[in-house]
Parts: structure tokens; C-alpha cells; sequence
């Protein structure tokens, strides 16, 4: 065959190959199309729904408490790594996990994602990054950062991995904090790794704005750290309210959330035991009676009451005062804290208007705090009462209250007589722009007339400067309020246990206007049980450092403080 002749011959046989090319890929372009690009997509291309973003909480000052960040996460694609053993190897520095767990993590799944390590460090991203190993990638993410570390961190709550609210606030209003976003497209690239297309816009993810005062709150925690040391309590917590309005300006509990340690917390540091602890309150009860009694007429502060030299048989049962008097005011029944002299006084109310004045002070009922779980109390309808019941419920045994009732109760007081809903927040703007706001304040009833509360405060000032609660005496300033010393009850014995109480001290101040309501509980302290003794020193500093941030003007000597290293317990 001439050359000519080979040339045309393979010629055609490049052509027809050619032709079959252009046909095949005619077929593939035109009549394939659709379902090679969907069969693309699947293989290459996943919707990937990121760990929700939350709006920010911030303090009544605008101070950031909590907020959302973006963070990586480390993945990888089994399917991808042909030496697992290998890139486990790698990795483990880079991620600070062992290499055997690493490996273990990747051969345990059949799934083509597996998560390696949540919520990297910088360092670490830019570790994996520099090993760039086909099969696994980066995942950017929103988690939870809180800047103030763990101050007020039951109030604030606890958010889980996949970005839902488990606790405090953040579960309370875990469907107005989350900005839904919709699922974004990645793609993955030959290496296995996943690409982020559409990225988002970084937008306002809104804001809930607390009454919480953060340098109160800090203060209120700081001081409740050192009571606890100084009793060896088991718990402990601190409630800081403006009797004014009913706003809440610390909260503050022990144990509560620790944050930064990597591990989730216990159930049992989840709650919030200003709302959700109910115990007995003992003496600091004695207000209601107080106030009951002096609002119907049925005691005047100077009338004499008959102590029975310290105990007093009533209804089959014995009744013991800490300080043994025959013959004392009611003043100074308040100030010695006698429970002869308040089971007295109890009784000339009555069972059924005493009930009433508890119930018109908020116990027995939820206080309406934002913040799910809160606990109403415990207290009997007056049918359940029992005939010792109404002398012992006067100097507060068998009834149940929380501290923000508590709180609460000292607040109408010092507020001429008005009972205001506790408020925890002031305003939440939702990620979808929603706006709401709470009144402030927000009045419930009137409880007492303001010539009562006027003279139940004096009374109270006298304990301070008198009685069981000079711990809880401020330089400069006055104080009204009054100690407790509950027994426990005992679940085996259902009977008061002889070396387990509550110790707590309720008080507000300056006197002549109020600005601070501070509520101090402890539970079995050790030693000297007195909430004089315990509480009355938390109290006196919390509302000391208090007042001096808000520049409230000082009312008083100084010779009303006690000397600090002078110990007294009290009842």
C-alpha cells in the first residue's frame, strides 16, 4: 500500500473514532444530562444544617454575658482514608486526642462523616489544616462562649453541642434566642474534603437583656464563696433585688455551673436555687406574722408578751426560744427572735387570716421569674392544718418558700407595702426581629398599708442594731432585717434533725429608701449553725459594695457596724 493510500486509511480510522467521541459525548451532553447532573450533585454535594446561632444575653448595662462564635469542628470521611491508622497517627497532636481513640472513632462507623473533635481551637484548625489529609476537613460551627467565665452561670444556663438550650435562660427561651438558618450546600472535592459555597451573612442575631447587674452579680458570688468557706455549708445562694421595681440584680448559687473544663455538668448543677430550692424558712418568716398582726390591730410594738422564762407547752407541743425571757416587747420579741412570742401572736390572727397574708405575700404560688421549673412552695390549705400548725407556721416551720419569695416578701416591706412580679429580663429582640419588652415594675397587690410597713421596718432596724443581726450592720448605712435558723427535717426520722438547719439572713437597705433587698441562705453549715453568724457577714458586704455602686447616700453613722472580727451567733 502506497503511503498515500495508509495515510487516508488511518486517516479515516481517526476520524470515525473521533466521530464516535463526539457522539458519545452529543449523548452524555444532551440526551444524559439531566441525570448525570443529578447523579453529580448526590455524590459531590450535601445540605448541611450548622449548629444554631443564639442572640447574644446581655446585663442591664449592656455588659455581653453570653454570645455565639464561630468555631471549627474536624471531620472525616472514612471512605476516604485509606490508611486510617496512619492519618489517626497524624492527627493526634494536632487535635490533642490519643491516636488509638482517634483511630477506634474512625473505624467504628460504617456512616460516611464521622465527627473527630468539636470545637477546635485556633491552633488546632490551623494544625489540621497544615496536615491536609485527603478525607478529612474542617466544619465551621456557632458554639456558646460566655465571656465572664462562669459568673452567673445557673442564671444563663447551659447549651448542648447541637446548639439547644438544656438549662437557665438559655432553655427558657431557647426558641426566641435561635436564629434558624437554612441548610447550606457543600461540595466535596477529590480529597474527600467538603467545600463551604453561599456562605452567610453575618447578621444582628438579636438580644436579651437582663436585669442582672453583672458587677453585682460578680460581687454577690464572690461574697457567697467566702461564706461558704467560712460555714463549710453544703449550698448556698444569694439574691440581690431592687425592692423598687422587683427587678432582680444577682443571682447567685452554690453549686452551679462550671464552665471551661470540657465535661458536661451534673443534673443537679442545672438548677437555679434561688427559684428552685424550697426549704423551710424559720425566723425570717416572722415578717408575715408581724405584718399581719400590726395591720389588723392586734399587737402595737411596746405591748408586753409573756416569754415563759424560754419554753411554752401550746397544743400538745413544746415550744423553745434561744434566748429566755419572761416578760418582752414585741419589738424585742422581733430582735431575740422569740418563737414563743411570734406562736402567740399567731394565734390572735388566726389561722385563716394569717393564711390569707401568706398567700397575699406570694407564697404557696409561683413568683413568675422567666425561667423554667420554678418552685411555688410548699403550704397546706388551711383544711390540712393541724392543731399545731398555726403556732408553728408564726415563726415559719412547716411551710416551703424559695429565696426569690423570700426576697419578694422583704421587698414589699421596704417598698411602703406593694407586692412587684420578680423581674429577671427587660427586653428581647428575637434573630427574626421580634421585639418584646417586660414592665418594670410590675405591681401585684397591695399587701400592707404603708404605716404598717413603716413600723415593721423600724422593727426590723431595731434587729439589726439590737438584736440577732448586728453581723449584718452596715458603716454609713441603715439596715432592716432579720435572721433564721430552720432545723431540717430528717427523711429518716421525719422528725427536725438536732444538727442540720438553714441558715439565712433577709434584709434591705438604706432604711429611710430602700435601694437593696439581699436575701443570704445556707445549708447545714457546720458549727455554729445561727444565720446571724453565717449569713449576716455575706449579706452585710454584698449590700455594702452594692449600695456603693449605685452611690446611694449614706443615712447612718458608722458606729452601727459591728466590728468585723467580733463572732456572734444568732438565731
Amino acid at each position: 500500500m502506497s503511503r498515500r493510500a495508509r495515510f487516508h486509511a488511518v486517516f479515516a480510522v481517526v476520524s470515525m473514532a473521533f466521530a464516535g467521541v463526539l457522539a458519545r459525548l452529543g449523548y452524555l451532553q444532551l440526551w444524559r444530562h439531566d441525570d448525570l447532573s443529578r447523579r453529580v450533585h448526590l455524590q459531590s454535594s450535601r445540605w448541611v444544617k450548622e449548629a444554631p446561632r443564639r442572640a447574644r444575653i446581655v446585663d442591664r448595662h449592656g455588659s455581653v454575658l453570653a454570645e455565639s462564635v464561630r468555631v471549627a469542628s474536624c471531620y472525616a470521611d472514612p471512605r476516604f482514608l485509606r490508611r486510617p491508622e496512619i492519618v489517626a497517627d497524624r492527627l493526634a497532636p494536632a487535635l490533642h486526642i490519643p491516636a488509638p481513640l482517634l483511630l477506634k472513632k474512625i473505624r467504628e462507623t460504617s456512616a460516611a462523616f464521622v465527627w473527630l473533635k468539636r470545637f477546635l481551637t485556633s491552633e488546632e484548625a490551623l494544625a489540621v489544616e497544615r496536615e491536609n489529609l485527603a478525607g478529612v476537613g474542617l466544619r465551621w460551627e456557632y458554639r456558646r462562649s460566655y465571656p465572664n467565665g462562669d459568673l452567673a452561670s445557673s442564671v444563663l444556663g447551659f447549651v448542648g453541642d447541637d446548639g439547644r438550650g438544656l438549662s437557665g435562660l438559655e432553655y427558657a427561651f431557647d426558641e426566641d434566642l435561635v436564629d434558624r438558618r437554612a441548610p447550606r450546600r457543600t461540595f466535596r472535592d477529590g480529597r474527600g474534603a467538603r467545600l463551604m459555597l453561599d456562605a452567610p451573612e453575618e447578621t444582628d442575631a438579636g438580644v436579651l437583656r437582663l436585669t442582672l447587674d453583672r458587677s453585682i452579680q460578680f460581687v454577690a458570688e464572690r461574697e457567697l464563696e467566702a461564706g461558704l468557706a467560712r460555714s463549710r455549708a453544703r449550698a448556698g445562694l444569694v439574691v440581690v433585688q431592687d425592692p423598687q421595681t422587683g427587678e432582680i440584680l444577682a443571682l447567685a448559687g452554690r453549686p452551679e455551673i462550671e464552665r471551661g473544663d470540657g465535661r458536661s455538668p451534673r443534673p443537679e448543677d442545672l438548677a437555679v436555687l434561688g427559684t428552685q430550692w424550697v426549704f423551710e424558712p424559720g425566723s425570717t418568716f416572722k415578717i408575715v406574722t408581724a405584718a399581719a398582726a400590726l395591720e389588723e390591730g392586734l399587737v402595737r410594738p411596746g405591748e408586753l408578751i409573756n416569754g415563759e422564762g424560754g419554753t411554752w407547752r401550746v397544743a400538745a407541743l413544746t415550744i423553745n426560744d434561744h434566748t429566755p425571757e419572761r416578760r418582752l416587747t414585741f419589738t424585742r420579741a422581733m430582735a431575740v427572735s422569740s418563737n414563743i412570742g411570734f406562736a402567740k401572736v399567731g394565734l390572735r390572727v388566726g389561722a385563716e387570716k394569717l393564711y390569707d397574708y401568706i398567700r397575699a405575700f406570694g407564697f404557696g404560688a409561683r413568683a413568675g421569674v422567666e425561667l423554667a421549673g420554678e418552685g411555688a412552695g410548699l403550704l397546706r390549705p388551711l383544711r390540712q392544718w393541724s392543731r399545731t400548725t398555726l403556732p408553728v407556721v408564726s415563726f415559719g416551720q412547716e411551710i416551703g418558700v424559695t429565696a426569690v419569695q423570700l426576697a419578694g416578701a422583704y421587698s414589699t416591706v421596704a417598698n411602703g407595702g406593694t407586692l412587684f412580679e420578680p423581674r429577671l429580663c427587660l427586653e428581647l429582640r428575637s434573630p427574626s426581629g421580634t421585639v418584646r419588652r417586660w414592665s418594670s415594675p410590675a405591681p401585684v397587690r397591695r399587701v400592707i398599708s404603708t404605716a404598717t410597713a413603716a413600723v415593721l421596718t423600724r422593727i426590723l432596724q431595731d434587729v439589726v442594731e439590737n438584736g440577732t443581726g448586728r453581723d449584718a450592720a452596715l458603716p454609713g448605712w441603715t439596715v432592716a432585717g432579720k435572721t433564721g435558723t430552720a432545723q431540717k427535717t430528717d427523711p429518716a426520722t421525719r422528725a427536725y434533725s438536732p444538727d442540720k438547719f438553714v441558715a439565712s439572713f433577709c434584709g434591705f437597705a438604706p432604711v429611710l429608701r430602700p435601694r437593696l433587698t439581699v436575701v443570704v441562705i445556707f445549708d447545714e453549715p457546720k458549727g455554729i449553725s445561727g444565720g446571724g453568724y453565717n449569713a449576716g457577714p455575706v449579706f452585710r458586704n454584698v449590700a455594702w459594695q452594692g449600695l456603693v455602686k449605685l452611690g446611694a447616700p449614706a443615712d447612718a453613722p458608722a458606729r452601727y457596724a459591728r466590728d468585723n472580727n467580733k463572732e456572734t451567733p444568732g438565731t
